[in-house]
């Protein structure tokens, strides 16, 4: 289609009519300077009837011409909703801006070039009318057609506000929720009120679509920031029903791409090795990716997906520089982020129906923004975000598995190649699968018919639909029937389009035209050439023709030689794309017989002579050829030869308001009105010919950056008589304008342009990278430059080109290589190049922090020829830069400097890194310019020994023994070994070597466990010999050795049992000594499941290390770890320690030597900082060792106090605590009875701080001493009512402190009790005063003998294990078992509660109830609690002060009950499953019925019930917990 058509298009535009005459069309095209006859006008219009145009003639012989285009824009696709997967659209999809697009390369169509808007325009023959004038046209008929039916309506404004609205894709978004059919009370006016609710409010609203199950649609918002705030939270739920959100503009993906590759078939595809050494080159090694293999039979595609984001420049920078595998070209191509999959079933014969895909998504349901089936087989999910699509693909292989499916990411690729719709195009061959093979047939148009019956073209036509598709066709008269296979892709149309598009594609490679009256001799003519022209008669004479173009243009040239010139044909052309249909043609209007009658009733004898014709060129590509120098001449030579016309041919300048001044070229032809015509319609089909080939630095090589480049190549085209132009169209971009081989007088193949600038020229890149270059490199590289400028041969057969950092060197392969070499000779002789050098991180750092300056002024030195010897440089690519010649010379000064010495040492002083930490700068003062330091700071676990207490402190024990596993252990010395038995955890002990039973399988087996994998493999092999003992590594564990030996109890056999456990020991014992080991730690053996006396295992394990120890000349400390749940066991241990220390002190009065000192251990974590100091200098290591040295003494300090005879008084407690807080402090205490002084180390402040805390305690403790010394053995009582003889005993606390006021001779003591009321003991007339309520209160001296079944003690508190063949024992679980037999797996332990104070409070208050009632209420009853609360009631009593946290149905007191299954709800279990419950002793006394309302039981009562087995105590004393059940 020549620009006439334009050019008609635009005055119906521009005039903005929709109807006009061919004479008024004629006179605007004159006024615009264009030269036309009537005739062209209605040829031009003709070719556009009917798709464009309707024509009608009138009585003066003029032609109307309405514009009526039969083609629309797809309003749904602008709305974001047209659904051409399903059904293939037969509209314009284009961009809403269209004509005014500002977004860079904006993913929407903005021309007719490509995918279905292609085949639309070649349809209705108008694939080479300007897009832009195409759709103003038809936006304009559109307008009057609206202007025409919304005249009579009111609400015009609000109907066309949209209109006003500009559309903006960064503020729409895409807005899904279920159907009409689903969901009736849900439409887009809730939608639109609820968002406005939010302050959301719509811009403008697209068209909506539906599905069977979705409504989907695309809306404006008024404001950019509420699309991120919608889609923070992309799911609204109204009445119930998500609404789902998701962006309609996409992103591209940064860190996946695709690669490319056409194959044959799939075993011409590259291996999967090489297209991953390949992805390295590209990506990087230093990232790691995934490759996805979605190949077709006919194209190799992996999808990369990388970890990180990608530098895309890079990547197409090294695709550039490697194009092709194997010889094989790769497409580099980008996509869009992915949020879409298609999903069909592994057998492509079943059918996806829309149960099955509810069933597949369920769990996903509420991620899943639509779906939809593209056909019978498949079904697209898209997802609401990126997100959701990840996740569901991280776990989307048990999906497949479960229903058998294949599922595929819908790849949208930003390079739009394959789809004119504007969405990006999808990998839509993927994947590739083959339907049944199903007969399909197509009916043929009349031309293709005739073509498809020609000898020769019927071989050619069924090669290549074979070639195309791989099944054959067979032809019968008008149709085609193609037996094969079709490749199924997901959005394709139906196999007959497939093949009615292969056909097309065929048949566009013939030209058609239509003879009119030919005469026999013709007809001979036309026999003649019947082997490369198929022909067939349509109406009388007249004939249509088809050949291939060159055929053709021959064949017209034997038919009408140029004598014939009154011979009339019918020249109508055909593009190339498009064959001849009578179908375009109009049975109403018959223009053509029309024409053709009354020239053939008027024919002159002698044709006639036309006026001049103008042919205009305004085309910018059309202009370019008449550039060419011999293009010119050649065009007027081939009119005046071929048509007998003359040529003159002129430019004229047009200056255009917006683009300055441009070139027309005006073709002026004279002759007869034929020739005229003929030579027109030439030049029409000449320049429709006219193409471009686009070369750009992406596809196609830096050499487009080259302003000179086109010289060259412009040269060689001149050389080898190529008629083509080539043009520099931006800094990137060439074009080569050239005619193709339609034209066989002007036309060239593509191919030849592509194979010399291909084969003939070389582009080499040399990149230098010379950031600072040298004045000798600037001078010769400039010298170099300047004599390539002026050889004869510039911008013929080489040019350059700068740019930073790189020369572009472009021209004949044979020159690029030669001043390619000398340029590198150049650049290898001064440009900079790294020369490895191998520098320590410590030589590094001593660069960087001490010989910085040397450092620096290296590199001054040598900055003038271009080197680099940057601290960041040799850090992180482990060499410098600099001209070859100079690496040797630099590389040694670089060593010198870096020449260092080292030396290294420890200070043992938590108090020097408190300093160093808080003061970092004082160390570094030290050594600043004179070396580099390093420090590590390492924590050293060690034990400080605690003294034990002279006094025994009876208050204080029950604190002391909570904390006892946290801080406490017993030890005892043996000459200069120790042995020590603490609570804890063997796998914790910091020791040389633990000792384990090999044959006790628990214990072993929680060893290895902790330990690892790497001792279990070695205990195996250890086990092949059970026999003997073994030694693994320590694995995880602090220890250094695991020792196994193994070990056999009986407990039938005592001599066997004590044989056993001796040889234990003494093997444990003997290999520490032989391997020079210092510490040991032993578990306790047969003490858990085995059940053994403890008594016994500690006397013989304990006496065995000690005979061991005293005949060891090695110091060897052996501890004893017990576990936190053997309290039993440690008693037994440290009692039978203690008849060691025994012996031991008798020996110390024989033999001073053997004096031993028993005392607690507390861990302690000693840091120990390892320093390295690092220098160039000798003498400055020296130096800065001393200073540092003497800083830490400094810092470090040392106090004694000596004659401190108070601290005798202080109880085992309050050392705890005191040395608990210096060590806190980080300062060291050492208490010494024997010398009665306190040392103490550390940082001063804190030392002061400890010095401080000394007294604070010595005060306190001489006052507690006191009262708790006075207080034993005597019991306080005050009057319960006044004047009566009943009385009531004072607290515990309470007891003490009125003691200890009365032994003072006090005359009064002032107290608070539980209810916060002041009460004042009045001592001298013995009374209690409370406001003005009085009382008599009594001291009495208590003399009560404890039970016969106790063991001594000093202790104020002993939890005493029972043997399970005691009469006692039995007793206790015969009385749990009457109504818990069968409720509980096992008895851990029965014990007996050994508390003193308590046991006489109680003794005393069972007197008074037998003096007061004559008969004593005394039970047995359970109380169930926490493990944790009967530690707290063992040491403190029954404490009411907890009442309530189980209930006060019956008061507030402490409850009990007869049986113990009741108590059993209480007895929860510990985290080891385990539950505790006391058997007590209560005084019942007199009872009542209880109510929650009570504190106290009433007047005259001493406890409250439930009336059956329910008893509440009110009073600390009135119940004693005799017995502690700890049961499973």
């Amino acid at each position: 289609m020549s620009n006439l058509s334009d050019n008609i298009i635009s005055i119906f535009v521009n005039k903005q009519v929709l109807t006009l005459k061919d004479s008024d069309i004629n006179l605007a095209l004159i006024a615009q300077g264009i030269q036309c006859y009537i005739e062209e006008v209605r040829h031009h219009v003709q070719i556009l009837s009917p798709t464009l145009f309707q024509l009608s003639f009138n009585k003066d012989n003029t032609m109307t011409i309405h514009v009526d285009p039969q083609i629309d824009i797809c309003e749904a696709f602008l709305a974001g909703h047209c659904h051409n997967i399903v059904k293939q659209c037969d509209k314009l999809h284009i961009c809403r801006e269209f004509d005014h697009c500002k977004i860079p390369n904006c993913r929407y169509p903005h021309n007719f070039t490509r995918g279905q808007n292609r085949k639309i325009v070649q349809q209705i023959n108008c694939e080479n009318i300007n897009c832009i004038l195409l759709v103003k046209l038809i936006r304009m008929k559109k307008i009057f057609n609206h202007s025409e039916t919304s005249s009579n309506t009111r609400n015009i404004n609000i109907s066309n506000k949209n209109l006003i609205k500009k559309d903006d894709i960064n503020k729409q978004i895409d807005i899904s929720y279920p159907s009409k059919n689903l969901t009736q009370q849900i439409d887009m006016e809730i939608i639109e009120m609820t968002l406005e609710v939010k302050n959301i409010i719509i811009e403008k609203k697209f068209q909506e679509s539906e599905n069977e199950y979705f409504r989907r649609g695309k809306i404006q918002l008024e404001q950019i920031n509420d699309v991120e705030k919608l889609l923070a939270s992309p799911i609204l739920p109204i009445e119930n029903i998500d609404i789902k959100f998701k962006r309609t503009k996409q992103i591209i993906d940064r860190t996946s791409f695709l690669l490319k590759i056409l194959i044959n078939n799939q075993q011409d595809k590259i291996a999967e090795s090489r297209i991953k050494l390949y992805i390295a080159l590209l990506v990087g090694n230093h990232i790691s990716y995934t490759v996805i293999d979605l190949s077709t039979m006919n194209e190799q595609i992996c999808l990369i997906q990388c970890n990180h984001n990608l530098d895309f420049d890079k990547i197409r920078q090294q695709h550039e520089s490697k194009p092709q595998l194997q010889g094989k070209n790769i497409s580099l191509i980008q996509i869009y982020e992915c949020d879409t999959v298609s999903i069909c079933y592994i057998d492509e014969h079943k059918i996806m129906k829309y149960d099955d895909i509810r069933n597949i998504i369920q769990s996903v349901r509420k991620n899943v923004f639509t779906f939809q089936l593209v056909n019978q087989y498949y079904v697209e999910v898209e997802f609401i975000n990126v997100d959701a699509f990840k996740e569901w693909m991280s776990i989307v292989e048990k999906f497949k598995a479960k229903f058998h499916i294949t599922v595929t990411p819908v790849i949208n690729e930003v390079d739009d190649e394959n789809d004119g719709e504007g969405v990006p195009s999808s990998t839509e061959n993927i994947p590739f699968t083959i339907n049944k093979p199903q007969p399909v047939t197509i009916k043929l148009r009349r031309e293709w018919s005739m073509v498809a019956a020609h000898p020769i073209f019927k071989v050619e036509f069924k090669d290549y639909i074979h070639n195309e598709l791989g099944g054959e066709i067979e032809i019968n008269g008008d149709e085609v029937t193609y037996i094969g296979n079709f490749p199924r892709l997901q959005r394709c149309p139906s196999n007959e389009a497939i093949l009615v598009n292969k056909i097309n594609n065929y048949m566009q490679k013939l030209k058609y035209q239509t003879l009119h009256d030919l005469k026999p001799h013709h007809l001979n003519i036309l026999r003649t050439y019947s082997t490369t022209v198929a022909f067939n008669r349509i109406h009388r004479n007249d004939y249509m023709i088809a050949a291939k173009p060159h055929d053709l243009f021959e064949l017209r040239n034997k038919l009408f030689p140029k004598t014939n010139q009154h011979f009339q044909t019918d020249r109508v052309y055909v593009s190339k794309n498009h064959p001849f249909d009578d179908s375009h043609r109009s049975p109403s209007t018959p223009l053509l017989k029309q024409e053709t009658m009354e020239e053939s009733t008027s024919f002159p004898l002698v044709p006639p002579i036309s006026p001049p014709s103008i042919y205009p060129v305004t085309t910018t590509e059309g202009v370019s050829m008449f550039s060419i120098n011999t293009f010119e001449d050649r065009l007027q030579q081939h009119l005046k030869e071929t048509y007998n016309v003359k040529v003159i041919i002129e430019r004229n300048i047009i200056n255009a308001k917006t683009k300055g001044e441009k070139i027309h070229i005006m073709i002026q032809l004279t002759g007869q009105m034929n020739d005229v015509r003929s030579a027109l319609s030439d030049l029409i089909n000449l320049f429709s010919s006219l193409r471009t080939r686009k070369f750009d630095d992406k596809t196609d090589g830096n050499w487009t950056k080259i302003d000179e480049a086109i010289d060259v190549i412009q040269h060689h085209f001149t050389l080898n008589n190529f008629l083509c132009i080539c043009q520099k169209i931006s800094s990137t971009c060439v074009n080569v304008n050239y005619f193709d081989l339609t034209n066989p007088q002007f036309g060239i193949d593509e191919q030849k342009i592509e194979d010399l600038i291909n084969n003939q020229f070389s582009l080499a890149t040399i990149i230098f990278n010379q950031q600072s270059p040298s004045s000798k490199f600037t001078k010769e590289w400039t010298n170099l430059e300047e004599l390539i400028r002026k050889r004869d041969d510039f911008k013929k057969d080489i040019c350059f080109y700068n740019e930073t950092n790189t020369l572009y060197l472009f021209g004949l392969t044979k020159l690029v290589k030669e001043f390619r070499q000398r340029f590198e000779q150049i650049k290898n002789k001064y440009v900079p190049q790294p020369c490895k050098i191998t520098l320590s991180d410590k030589q590094l750092n001593f660069l960087r922090y001490v010989g910085k300056n040397d450092l620096n002024k290296l590199e001054k030195q040598y900055k003038v020829d271009g080197c680099d010897l940057t601290l960041s440089r040799l850090q992180q690519h482990g060499h410098f830069l600099a001209p070859p010649d100079l690496h040797t010379k630099i590389k040694e000064s670089l060593e010198a400097l870096a020449q260092i010495t080292e030396t290294k040492f420890e200070i043992k002083s938590t108090a020097f890194e408190i300093l160093i930490n808080n003061e970092p700068e004082r160390l570094l003062s030290l050594v600043k310019s004179k070396c580099y330091l390093e420090k590590k700071v390492q924590t050293h676990h060690c034990n400080i020994s605690v003294p034990t207490a002279q006094i025994v402190d009876l208050e204080d024990r029950p604190q002391q023994s909570q904390n006892a596993q946290k801080t406490n252990s017993t030890s005892i010395n043996i000459g200069k070994s120790t042995i020590t038995i603490e609570i804890g955890d063997l796998t914790a002990q910091a020791v040389d070597v633990i000792v384990i039973g090999s044959t006790s399988e628990f214990l072993r087996n929680a060893i290895i466990t902790k330990a690892g994998p790497q001792v279990q493999a070695e205990f195996n092999v250890l086990n092949k010999n059970s026999q003997k003992a073994g030694v693994t590594s320590n694995g995880t564990l602090p220890c250094k050795k695991i020792l196994f030996i193994p070990s056999k109890v009986d407990s039938s056999n005592s001599s066997f049992l004590q044989t056993s456990l001796s040889e234990f020991v003494s093997t444990a014992i003997t290999y520490v000594s032989d391997n020079g080991y210092k510490t040991l730690a032993f578990p306790s053996v047969g003490c858990g499941k085995l059940g053994f006396d403890p008594s016994i295992i500690a006397k013989y394990m304990i006496d065995e290390t000690h005979v061991q120890l005293i005949n060891n000349t090695s110091n060897i400390d052996v501890s004893f770890i017990l576990l936190s749940s053997q309290q039993n066991v440690y008693d037994a241990f440290v009692k039978h320690l203690n008849t060691i220390q025994t012996h031991s002190k008798n020996l110390s009065k024989q033999n001073p030597k053997n004096k031993t000192n028993h005392h607690s251990k507390i861990p302690y974590e000693e840091k120990i900082i390892e320093i390295t100091l690092i220098s160039s200098n000798v003498n400055y290591l020296t130096k800065c060792k001393n200073d540092i040295l003497e800083l830490s003494h400094l810092y470090l300090f040392k106090t004694r106090l000596t004659d401190k005879h108070d601290m005798i008084d202080w109880s085992q407690n309050t050392i705890n605590q005191y040395y608990d807080y210096c060590l806190k402090q980080h300062v060291i205490p050492t208490l010494d009875f024997d010398t009665l002084s306190l040392e103490l180390i550390g940082p001063k402040d804190a030392v002061h701080e400890a010095e401080k805390c000394f007294y604070e305690l010595t005060t306190e403790t001489l006052k507690q001493a006191r009262i708790h010394a006075v207080s034993r053995g005597v019991i306080w009582s005050v009057e319960t009512t006044p004047n009566s003889d009943t009385w009531e005993q004072y607290s515990f606390k309470l007891n003490g402190v009125i003691e200890d006021a009365y032994l003072k001779k006090l005359p009064h003591i002032d107290f608070v009790n539980d209810k916060q009321e002041k009460y004042q003991v009045v001592l001298s007339k013995m009374e209690e005063h409370h406001e003005t309520n009085i009382r008599h209160i009594r001291r009495k001296v208590v003399d009560s003998l404890l039970p016969d079944t106790w063991e001594p003690s000093d202790q104020n508190y002993k939890r005493v294990p029972l043997q399970s063949s005691s009469k006692e024992y039995q007793d206790v679980l015969q009385k749990f078992n009457t109504t818990m037999n069968n409720q509980y797996t096992q008895i851990i332990k029965i014990e007996r509660i050994q508390n003193e104070r308590w046991y006489k409070q109680y003794a005393a208050h069972r007197d008074e109830y037998k003096k007061r009632y004559g008969q004593l209420d005394e039970r047995l009853l359970f109380h169930g609690c926490l493990d944790t609360s009967a530690n707290q009631i063992v040491q403190e009593c029954f404490n009411r002060s907890f009442a309530g946290v189980n209930g006060v149905v019956y008061g507030c007191g402490v409850y009990f009950h007869s049986y113990a299954n009741y108590s059993h709800s209480y007895a929860k279990p510990s985290s080891l499953g385990e539950r505790t419950m006391f058997l007590a002793r209560v005084l019942i006394g007199r009872t009542c019925q209880g109510n929650p309302s009570m504190k106290v039981p009433p007047a005259g009562y001493d406890t409250t019930t439930d009336g059956q087995n329910i008893f509440v105590v009110y009073h600390d004393a009135g119940a004693y917990a005799d017995h502690l059940i700890t049961y499973k």
